[in-house]
């Protein structure tokens, strides 16, 4: 039996696809929506982290349908819409996303795609209803289409001869939901570039059709969450790529050693060339824990923890915690899970992160689990921070949505991750 959520952390499909694809250089998102999903996503964005898009906020063109398009269908609304965008706006590939009102009434938005393309313009179409899943679908869902239509509307890229290096993708995650993407990308690529592998982020900072145009050339795709899995089997299918699955893409160095070795087994990549910088980033982070050692045992940094969000985000944190930090997990709580919480089957790695781990989406029952665990430390969002303080435990915000950060280039994952978490949360400790 379905029930309401309460205070939910996430938008629906059509807010997925359009943070995803306004993170791509030269891509306009086309709306065949009523006007409030395209300010919802507007408002939502701004408690993510810091934004700054090809086009945003109220730039983004939409039909704007209204009751007599409703009625009567919306298709002549959209086409309208589509020769206006295309007269006023340049993008390298226009996207027509169709929300719920017109995905109900049966609007054909594909034709209506076709026909600027019968016009000479690049454009695809994606079907985004909200009630088809939540951003975290739209991610998944646009990624896919992308792969799958773009070779018919551009040619992929070719390998160049000259370029010897390993080149690899990096698929799940997804903008603005992962409130650290930016800075998450950029340490991906700067851990792995000493190895000589050429890492395409696809979204970003510089990132434009091109890059999706050369996903075919990669010779791994390397997926960091499980919504980057059905993108990577279809790029398999596609292309025959190998691809592995980070189940812990995490924190300080142990956690980049193992990623460096999953991705040996797949392909040839010599470690002894970046021996020096791995040396280099080990001796940095345990000269950073050495300096907060007598805050540690002064103020007592040994907490036990709750930690909230999703699941790629929270195995980091407590895996962190745990090893580093020798904090106690009392509760994991997963909200970016699919189907029934009462169904789902934490891993065997999971389950040796902390005493409890649970399943929800509402911000009460959410707020229930930590007042019976009663932590000193609560990691989430700043939906949690109201609990934590009636408890008198210290809160840190690490995912969506974050009313009280705003994030540029900080990161979680990696060396700088590491350092970064361990300066943060002891000047929280501090307070």
């Amino acid at each position: 039996m379905s029930k309401s959520i309460e205070r939910g952390r996430y938008g629906c499909n059509l807010h997925g696809a359009i943070q995803t694809i306004t993170q791509i250089q030269g891509v306009v998102p086309i709306l065949h929506t009523t006007p409030g999903c395209g300010l919802q996503h507007d408002i939502a964005k701004k408690v993510g982290s810091a934004f700054a898009a090809y086009v945003q906020g109220y730039e983004i063109p939409s039909s704007n349908v209204y009751e007599k398009q409703v009625i009567f269908g919306g298709t002549s609304r959209l086409r309208e819409q589509i020769k206006n965008t295309v007269k006023v706006m340049n993008g390298d590939l226009y996207v027509t996303l169709s929300g719920c009102e017109s995905e109900m009434v049966g609007d054909d938005s594909i034709s209506m795609t076709q026909e600027i393309v019968d016009q000479g313009e690049k454009a695809i179409n994606y079907r985004a209803p909200g009630f088809k899943g939540d951003q975290y679908i739209g991610y998944e869902g646009i990624v896919s289409t992308l792969i799958d239509k773009l070779p018919s509307v551009y040619e992929n890229v070719e390998e160049e001869s000259s370029d010897n290096r390993i080149k690899v993708n990096i698929l799940g995650i997804i903008p603005v939901q992962d409130i650290y993407w930016q800075g998450n990308l950029d340490e991906i690529q700067r851990v792995l570039q000493p190895l000589g592998i050429k890492v395409n982020k696809l979204l970003g900072y510089k990132q434009s059709i091109d890059n999706w145009r050369r996903m075919n050339t990669a010779n791994l795709n390397i997926v960091v969450s499980k919504w980057g899995i059905e993108a990577a089997k279809k790029l398999k299918k596609l292309y025959h790529t190998p691809y592995i699955v980070v189940d812990n893409l995490g924190m300080g160095p142990d956690a980049m050693e193992l990623l460096v070795d999953q991705i040996a087994k797949e392909i040839p990549i010599k470690v002894e060339i970046a021996r020096d910088f791995f040396r280099a980033g080990k001796e940095r982070f345990r000269y950073a824990l050495k300096q907060i050692t007598e805050y540690y045992y002064d103020y007592d940094f040994q907490k036990s923890v709750v930690i909230v969000g999703d699941e790629s985000t929270t195995i980091r944190y407590a895996d962190f915690l745990t090893r580093y930090l020798g904090m106690e997990i009392l509760a994991i709580i997963i909200t970016d899970f699919v189907g029934e919480e009462t169904k789902q089957e934490p891993s065997e790695y999971l389950r040796s992160l902390a005493y409890d781990i649970y399943y929800k989406k509402d911000t009460r029952e959410i707020s229930q689990l930590i007042e019976e665990a009663n932590p000193e430390l609560v990691l989430g969002s700043s939906l949690e921070e109201e609990i934590a303080r009636s408890l008198g435990a210290y809160h840190y915000t690490i995912s969506y949505p974050a009313y009280n950060k705003v994030i540029i280039s900080s990161c979680n994952v990696g060396y700088e991750g590491g350092i970064g978490l361990i300066e943060n949360l002891s000047s929280v400790l501090l307070q």
